[in-house]
């Protein structure tokens, strides 16, 4: 740049010549002396050199200074550019609240949760803090509990009509809360009329399940084609006295699989989703994808050792198959596109198959995950890190969303499982990056209800078991109807008897509000305090204190100037940690909130980064000035 200007410079000297047919100058300037006149001329002169001389000085002055700032710039290093943080999506940044519809609020007195009934506690829901209503199966079964569908476009007739469940999603949506919703694929009920007609062998319909003849045992008696199991052990295979033959059922007897080598099941399908999508539903949590396809040869798996229950077959064969995740992107990809503008949203459970194939990262956006909950009921903090880290790794390699659940309506209260370590674990879900899920009952730290008896149990499979084993599968004793006040029926129904007896061990909703240091009104805080801060919704994390008594991690954003350290302190010692070496941790943390099973306490007390006490299963929340 100073060379160039340097030339610009030489070429107006050079240019500053009086032209050859200038104008003569007037006569009546000669009256001036010659003397004087020459004067003149000397005195002009010297003012025109000392005019350039000047200007030349100015522009090398400025070229120098233009050179010196140049250099600088360009000599030290630029500090680092900071994009605007990611738009996060309404599923990217929400608390979830999973529904089980036939045990929260019964409006018409029948003993069953209905859509009304959920429809008036939606200010609850509000108050707390959520964001997103995810409703356990609604589709019309022929059992209460059961996946049975017999109508894949209907509702569930204890819950209501279609035009209750469209009410519900207005309401809810003129409240800010999405609507999501089970979808069931895998398989229909064996009252689903698409059966009858199958078992019947109608030729539209013949093929729309999975059937074969088997193979013929030593007495002439059909036997199974294969060694399958069903998730409730024994075989998959059910036998068909009207059509003779066997058909397949992964899950329970009246629960046939539905034959997805069949194009017309791929677009029964589409048009069931494109149903509820247009009734309002802002996305679908699709159940039981794993299990869509199964090996066309019908096979036998490797069994591993001598037990023939369900864990001890490699099911390399029923499940897993990549087809099943192609068939969810054939049904879905087409109807869910159009809607992006409404930012519907397609929910399926992660596994080390859908999560480890490229192919399907654009078609989930999000993945729920289990993980915490498949921790042994006593874990330390070594293990707890290695199975988030493990996680977190393969979300970040398949760019998809994560989702953490705990509960859910097939599983053990997590207080029934983890005890002292559940609080622990319902915090840990909402501060690690992605979104975290409640089901219903886990903010009032509700456990399995062990006190059903046979005759009060309603779940079909545990009745079958007898009464001897009904209690080693039934799962009634997580179901048990939401309580929210002292009165009758904890004012779950006015019917005589609702339809599980409530857990009398359990606390009501209006109980835990009114006590500040509950586990209700922390999440409550926890969950506002996620919201508002970019670390904890868009953060990275990173764990600076681990061992096998201490779980510790730290949110930090780019852009933001506060961070967060959580601190669980899995052991049954007190704890006095110093974060020293934490560097980005300013000196002085401010301790926000300390938790327990028993209950929580807020402070607003500074601490030193050096001197972290957590008492044995407290987990401590800190908020720091990012250095």
């Amino acid at each position: 740049m100073v060379s160039s200007s340097d030339s610009e410079d030489d070429r107006l000297r050079g240019g500053r010549r009086v032209p050859g047919n200038a104008p003569p100058i007037p006569k009546k300037t000669y009256i001036i002396n010659n003397s004087t006149m020459q004067k003149r001329k000397l005195q002009c002169s010297r003012w025109m050199r000392n005019k350039w001389f000047i200007a030349g000085m100015s522009a090398l002055i400025l070229l120098t200074i233009l050179a010196i700032v140049l250099g600088v710039t360009l000599g030290k290093k630029s500090p680092a550019v900071h994009v605007e943080p990611v738009h996060l999506r309404w599923w990217q940044n929400a608390t979830i609240y999973r529904c089980y519809v036939t045990s929260y609020a019964d409006s018409d007195g029948d003993g069953l949760g209905d859509f009304k009934g959920l429809q008036e506690r939606l200010p609850y829901l509000k108050e707390l803090g959520i964001d997103v209503l995810w409703l356990s199966p609604i589709q019309n079964t022929n059992t209460v509990t059961g996946t049975d569908v017999t109508d894949i476009k209907g509702v569930k007739v204890e819950y209501g009509q279609l035009q209750d469940f469209r009410e519900l999603i207005v309401s809810a949506k003129l409240l800010g809360i999405k609507v999501i919703m089970d979808i069931i694929l895998n398989h229909s009920g064996s009252a689903h009329k698409w059966f009858k007609q199958s078992q019947s062998s109608t030729a539209a319909f013949k093929d729309y399940y999975i059937w074969s003849k088997g193979k013929t045992g030593t007495d002439a008696k059909p036997l199974p084609p294969n060694n399958w199991v069903s998730m409730y052990n024994g075989s998959a295979w059910q036998w068909s006295d009207i059509r003779q033959e066997y058909y397949l059922r992964q899950f329970w007897r009246n629960e046939p699989d539905l034959n997805y080598r069949h194009p017309q099941i791929i677009q029964e399908m589409k048009s069931a989703a494109t149903f509820w999508l247009d009734m309002g539903v802002d996305g679908f949590y699709v159940r039981d994808v794993a299990f869509l396809y199964e090996d066309a040869q019908l096979t036998d798996e490797n069994q591993m050792g001598n037990s023939h229950d369900y864990a001890s077959f490699s099911h390399n064969y029923t499940r897993d198959l990549p087809e099943s995740y192609q068939a969810v992107n054939d049904i879905f990809a087409s109807i869910m596109m159009p809607r992006l503008g409404e930012e519907r949203i397609l929910f399926v459970e992660a596994n080390e198959r859908v999560m480890s194939d490229e192919r399907w990262s654009h078609t989930y956006q999000s993945m729920t995950t289990n993980a915490l909950y498949k921790l042994n009921s006593t874990f330390d903090g070594l293990q707890l890190k290695a199975l988030v880290n493990q996680s977190l790794e393969a979300f970040n390699k398949t760019g998809a969303w994560p989702t953490w659940t705990l509960g859910d309506e097939t599983r053990s209260r997590i207080y029934s499982k983890f005890n002292q370590l559940a609080v622990g674990l319902q915090m840990i879900q909402i501060f690690l990056p992605g979104s975290s899920s409640i089901y219903y009952g886990e903010e009032l730290q509700f456990s399995n209800n062990m006190a059903i008896k046979y005759e009060e149990t309603v779940d079909s499979a545990a009745k079958e078991a007898g009464t001897t084993n009904y209690s080693l599968i039934s799962r009634d004793p997580f179901r048990t109807p939401m309580k929210w006040n002292s009165s009758r029926h904890a004012g779950f129904t006015s019917a005589a008897n609702p339809w599980l007896p409530v857990n009398n061990n359990d606390p009501t909703v209006d109980l835990l509000k009114s006590r500040s240091n509950s586990l209700w009104n922390t999440i409550k805080d926890m969950v506002v305090i996620k919201k508002t801060s970019l670390a904890l919704t868009n953060g990275t994390i990173d764990f600076p204190i681990v061992d096998t008594d201490i779980f510790s991690f730290t949110r930090v954003h780019a852009w933001n100037n506060t961070g967060f350290l959580i601190v669980w302190n899995v052991g049954s010692q007190r704890k006095t940690l110093s974060f020293y070496n934490t560097t980005y941790i300013s000196n002085e943390m401010t301790v926000i909130r300390k938790i327990k099973t028993e209950g929580s306490r807020t402070e607003t007390s500074p601490v030193k980064k050096s001197d972290v006490t957590v008492e044995p299963k407290e987990i401590a929340i800190f908020s720091f000035w990012k250095q």
